[in-house]
């Protein structure tokens, strides 16, 4: 017979045995997602991870077969803000850590003003040498990147592509396009340009002139860490032109606006154009939960046995004492009218189809279906807005 204790020492080896087996088992199913990737990026990730294994198979094999390998601390660099006619170098360093002879060669640029030249042609393993790009940046104010190829015998990094990039300070930065801020007809409207140097201290605006209606403009020099949105571009003097006009017509309006401007107290103006563009409000609005922006009031399908009623707001905007009326409605059939409520500007439309109308479809394409209000002494204060929807016989 077994004692006790041996029957507890079978158990726990039962036990064991079968929470061993359980955690064999846990291993085999249980995978762990890689910490702070989600799961539309986990592909991708996967797919870096392979590239990166891939090639130190390759670079192990390479090692192990006597063949050299170029390593580089990196392969980009950024010169960041440089002047105008300035000549920039960068040298890059290139590592042999293979076990055979290294061969470097500058095969090729992206610009002849980019000169790429390696100190050293054949490295033995261990050694080093650099590349290095140089590149004149010229007058014209741009973001640049120029790039030399390097070809090597590691036949894992057969080509090497070497990049260079920065900014060329601006003498003067004046925006080609400016917008005007929306209005109504007969308000003025302000645009605000920010002109800047990266080189000088001094920007003066001198004249301005457009033939824009009631133009007028103002500037002044403002502190040239006071604009966020000109951070990037460490600007060492911001000058704010204020322009205005007054708003005309509704719909969409441009016109040009010639500045001239001296920098650092030079004889010399410079003359800049800036295209600029606005629009001016519709001097009559229409407001209706059924009212779209686009298709206009959907009236639905309705029957013609009974009179059905609809209701919008119609709301003004300019100040000038002006006589609201229903300039036109298609179908005539359709009785509309207006009045002014107890808010100033606002005015109740309801629009009425009587019963037993004939059977009539709303539609723009046609020119069938619309409501036009305004005042009936100049048409240029006017609005409308087209129905769509249909009245049928209930026979029909």
């Amino acid at each position: 017979m077994m004692s006790i204790t041996g029957k507890f020492l079978l158990v726990g080896i039962l036990l064991a045995s079968v929470l061993g087996g359980l955690s064999t088992g846990l291993a085999t199913i249980v995978t762990y997602a890689p910490y702070g990737v989600s799961k539309t990026e986990r592909a991708e990730y996967e797919k870096k991870v392979s590239l990166i294994k891939r090639e130190e198979a390759l670079r192990k094999e390479a090692q192990s077969m006597g063949l050299p390998q170029a390593v580089l601390p990196s392969t980009r660099y950024d010169f960041g803000l440089v002047d105008p006619h300035t000549t920039a170098s960068h040298a890059f360093e290139i590592w042999n850590h293979g076990a055979g002879p290294l061969t470097i060669d500058v095969a090729e640029t992206t610009c002849k003003c980019t000169v790429g030249s390696a100190q050293k042609g054949t490295l033995a393993p261990g050694e080093k040498t650099s590349v290095t790009l140089t590149w004149n940046t010229g007058q014209k104010s741009e973001q640049y990147e120029q790039a030399a190829r390097v070809i090597t015998n590691d036949p894992t990094r057969e080509v090497i592509d070497l990049t260079v990039s920065g900014v060329v300070r601006t003498e003067l930065f004046v925006p080609a396009k400016g917008v005007f801020h929306s209005g109504d007809a007969g308000e003025v409207v302000e645009s605000t340009l920010l002109i800047y140097s990266q080189q000088h201290d001094d920007i003066a605006v001198v004249g301005a002139e457009s033939d824009l209606v009631g133009f007028d403009w103002e500037s002044n020099v403002v502190p040239s860490d006071s604009q966020p949105s000109l951070s990037e571009q460490q600007p060492t003097v911001i000058n704010q032109v204020k322009l205005r006009c007054r708003a005309q017509k509704p719909g969409r309006f441009q016109g040009e606006v010639k500045l001239h401007l001296l920098v650092n107290g030079e004889s010399d103006v410079i003359e800049k154009s800036v295209e600029l563009t606005g629009r001016v409000h519709a001097p009559i609005s229409f407001h209706s939960p059924m009212l779209h922006s686009r298709d206009g009031l959907d009236l639905g399908t309705l029957g013609n046995d009974q009179e059905h009623e609809f209701h919008l707001i119609v709301r003004k905007h300019f100040d000038e004492e002006r006589a609201l009326s229903v300039l036109d409605v298609s179908p005539k059939s359709l009785d509309v009218s207006i009045e002014p409520t107890s808010r100033f500007g606002d005015y109740r439309l309801t629009i009425r189809i009587p019963k037993g109308i004939p059977s009539t479809i709303f539609n723009l394409d046609q020119k069938r279906g619309y409501v036009q209000i305004g005042d009936p002494e100049n048409e240029d204060f006017s609005n409308w807005f087209p129905l769509i929807g249909a009245v049928v016989a209930n026979d029909e």
